[in-house]
């Protein structure tokens, strides 16, 4: 299902309009006169902005081509078409680590392959080019400047002759083309049933290759039996697998244009939308549909600018899709390790579930006092780990999360127990970590957890303690102020005790209270009365003893509560620079201590 359904979708944009060629990154042009002097050397690197709403710096990326396509090296040399690396179109290579007989070698199978296709098809370019290839003063020119700006050994190499690119001139291009038409092998005894088209095919011995994130550079095929463990009936190496090339190039190409964020649609040369969203170092999530669809296209803006997917989702033009939201939903996660592709899962479902999924998940992470956009998922993500850095996630948490977002599943236990772990060592609740809380009791139907605001009619006991433990602050602060007007404080009693408070409150909660009476006597000596809000808390506890422990789910909702009390009190008040906000807390008055 899943190579048939990479393979519609390549069908589907074009992709394998013409299967000779390819969208590939191309560093380097090298500028050549009409007499095939040579003029210069530009690199094709481009500034590549960030998403939206993303820190850092901009990346350079090479420009995207659509150049013939690679005929897939083993260890064997094999000159590619038009486009190659520099040991192929110069002879040369930085890394020093093959002899000069070997460099002119590769490079003596890239002129002639040149050269016998100018000459064939009457090309000016390609004359132009070959006649640069076989100067090797022209040559020593050109790797010089190359030398001293610096390349990698795996950077593609192109030729332009005036303003004409060689890998687009129509002339080489047809006959490339006719070329790889004609290397098809007619043998009937060699063909065999291909598993997607189900015709009697050529199977192809080895499948292109994909970059993959965490994958190593040069690439990794994701269909592959390259050990006998993984071979059975007899069969050899892809015999297991039989899918012809056509079929074999179609399903690589549409995966190819998931994974890259610059694939080139070939028919309109603009870049595609991105649809993948890297979930961490080595792992990434690609999606699609089987009809073009504007929704599917900004499902990458949910890491950094959902208002964009929110957008889209409000308007009008969504409710006129009746025969739409019936069609079919992908997504697919793929990790990469060293030399091998590793398929993580694979998720389908319909349009509308999605639509429904999505609004679904805006209303579970909404906080009061939110501006009007939605929290960016990414942003979600990185108050789980320490410094905000995502590749210190949990294997597979972030993919989990991701799916449960799109597909409406129940978020794994493991973010709960990462958002208390944080909560625990920070000594605070964030409005992420909030939000997360929030998106894993809606996704396991917890209905008497509270969403967005302050429920004060609670019953739930973790809950209630969350919220007595900020009222038990807010005390702090009142009495700190009435005592010092307009200083800070040091450290609050929830710096100090709140992984206790969430853990163990029959403890805890005994010395907050005692040291409540004090903050009370400090109000009362300033003619200040008390809020009502302690009082109103506990009197909503079942019994007079406080829980000994609470659970991990417990914890989380101390949380909530914590959190939704807290947010209450700065309802509408004007901001003070003393007083504690959601994005740091107030300190403790010098000498006051909780024990």
């Amino acid at each position: 299902m899943i190579l048939h359904e990479l393979k519609a979708l390549a069908r589907r944009e074009g992709l394998v309009d013409d299967p000779a060629f390819e969208s590939k990154p191309v560093p380097w042009t090298i500028v050549l006169d009409e007499d095939g002097s040579y003029l210069s050397l530009r690199d094709n690197y481009q500034e590549v902005p960030l998403p939206e709403g993303k820190k850092g710096r901009p990346k350079r990326q090479a420009s995207m081509f659509n150049i013939p396509r690679r005929l897939g090296r083993t260890s064997k040399a094999v000159s590619d078409f038009l486009v190659d690396k520099s040991e192929y179109v110069l002879g040369i290579e930085p890394d020093g680590k093959r002899s000069e007989e070997d460099l002119r070698t590769r490079r003596e199978m890239f002129a002639d392959l040149l050269r016998g296709a100018a000459e064939s098809s009457g090309s000016s370019v390609g004359k132009a080019v070959a006649a640069f290839l076989g100067n090797d003063a022209e040559l020593a020119s050109c790797a010089a400047e190359l030398a001293e700006r610096g390349y990698a050994g795996n950077d593609l190499f192109t030729f332009r002759v005036d303003a004409d690119f060689l890998h687009d001139d129509e002339s080489l291009r047809r006959w490339w083309a006719e070329r790889a038409k004609g290397n098809e092998s007619s043998d009937a005894t060699a063909q065999r049933q291909c598993l997607l088209c189900g015709n009697e095919r050529i199977a192809v011995d080895k499948h292109a290759s994909l970059q993959i994130a965490g994958c190593v550079t040069s690439g990794v095929s994701l269909v592959t039996f390259n050990s006998a463990a993984f071979e059975k009936y007899g069969l050899e190496r892809n015999d297991n697998a039989p899918i012809c090339r056509e079929c074999m190039t179609a399903y690589v190409e549409g995966l190819r244009r998931l994974v890259n964020a610059r694939y080139i649609d070939p028919r309109a040369g603009d870049a595609f939308p991105v649809q993948n969203v890297r979930l961490s170092g080595d792992t990434t999530a690609v999606y699609w549909a089987n009809i073009p669809d504007e929704l599917v296209g900004t499902l990458s803006e949910l890491m950094y600018a959902p208002q964009k997917v929110r957008d889209v989702l409000s308007s009008p033009h969504r409710g006129q899709r009746s025969t739409g939201s019936a069609e079919r939903f992908f997504c697919l996660v793929v990790s990469g390790a060293q030399g091998r592709a590793m398929l993580r899962s694979m998720h389908t479902g319909t349009l509308a579930d999605l639509e429904a999924n999505l609004n679904a998940y805006f209303d579970a992470i909404r906080l009061e006092g939110d501006r009007l956009e939605p929290k960016p998922l990414g942003f979600l993500l990185r108050s789980l780990v320490l410094q905000g850095k995502l590749e210190r996630l949990p294997p597979s948490l972030a993919g989990e999360v991701f799916l449960g977002v799109l597909f409406g599943g129940k978020l794994p236990r493991l973010v709960l127990s990462a958002a208390v772990q944080r909560n625990r060592a920070e000594q605070k609740v964030t409005p992420e970590r909030a939000a997360l809380l929030q998106l894993f009791f809606t996704s396991h139907k917890m209905k008497e957890v509270p969403q967005m605001s302050l429920d004060a009619e609670s019953k739930d006991a973790p809950y209630r303690l969350g919220r007595l433990l900020s009222a038990y602050e807010q005390l702090q602060y009142q009495a700190h102020q009435v005592r010092s007007p307009g200083s800070k404080l040091n450290r609050t009693l929830v710096d100090r005790c709140f992984g206790a408070a969430s853990t163990r409150p029959g403890v805890v909660f005994a010395q907050l209270a005692r040291l409540s009476i004090s903050h009370i006597g400090i109000l009362r000596r300033y003619g200040r009365t008390p809020d009502k809000n302690i009082g109103e808390i506990v009197d909503g506890f079942d019994g007079i003893s406080f829980p000994s422990m609470l659970t991990l789910e417990e914890q989380g909702r101390f949380a909530l509560g914590y959190y939704h009390q807290r947010q209450s009190f700065f309802r509408g008040k004007p901001k003070d620079d003393n007083e504690p906000t959601t994005e740091e807390t107030v300190p403790t008055t010098e000498g006051e201590t909780y024990a």
